[in-house]
């Protein structure tokens, strides 16, 4: 049972220090004898907990864009008109993206050297929360809520173009938290979108 726990910690320790790594270094500038280092193991060591580099990255990544589509799925199916559903996603993506900007980050930058599989399903998880976006914007025309003549691919691209810059300029030891920001970005972006 020690050792299970123990493996557990290690690996956490390991996911860790790539997503730090990953986001100072860049994937392709980390070697896995950085990360052990890190950690504080022998390279070889590294291959008792993981299969290798890549298989480190699509697990940070897939893990943060699964806590997104946690997400829209709530929103989506939650109460209110597309107005307040899309107010609890702006919200919602700043709470992630505060949680752990440098993760976050990794999440939106380094996913693109994933390669087959992986890629393959990175990508198809990142059309699916923009789909839920673009699901909740066009019930919101539907209804009258957002404007009839809302150009629906501009402003879903807009939205997540400003969502995902969060994690640019956010700072956890700020002035403002994550839920001050998340609610202020809200307004400014729905304000753009709302009918008469």
């Amino acid at each position: 049972m020690a050792a299970r726990a123990s493996a557990g910690r290690t690996r956490g320790s390991i996911l860790e220090e790539a997503t730090r790594l990953f986001g100072e270094q860049g994937y392709t500038g980390t070697t896995m004898r950085d990360i052990a280092s890190a950690v504080g193991v022998l390279p070889g060591s590294l291959y008792t907990h993981i299969d290798g580099k890549e298989t480190l990255l699509m697990e940070i990544v897939e893990a943060g864009i699964d806590s997104f589509l946690a997400l829209s799925k709530a929103a989506m199916s939650g109460p209110g008109g597309a107005d307040e559903r899309l107010r609890q996603l702006v919200r919602g993506h700043v709470s992630i993206v505060a949680q752990n900007p440098e993760r976050t980050l990794v999440v939106f930058h380094q996913w693109r050297y994933l390669t087959g599989e992986n890629r393959r399903r990175v990508v198809e998880k990142r059309r699916q929360y923009e789909a839920d976006i673009r699901s909740v914007m066009t019930d919101g025309r539907a209804s009258g809520v957002f404007d009839p003549k809302l150009d629906l691919k501009v402003s879903v691209l807009g939205l997540l173009g400003a969502l995902n810059w969060t994690a640019e300029w956010y700072k956890p030891d700020g002035p403002d938290t994550g839920a001050e920001i998340g609610e202020r970005l809200a307004d400014a972006l729905l304000r753009g979108l709302l009918g008469e």
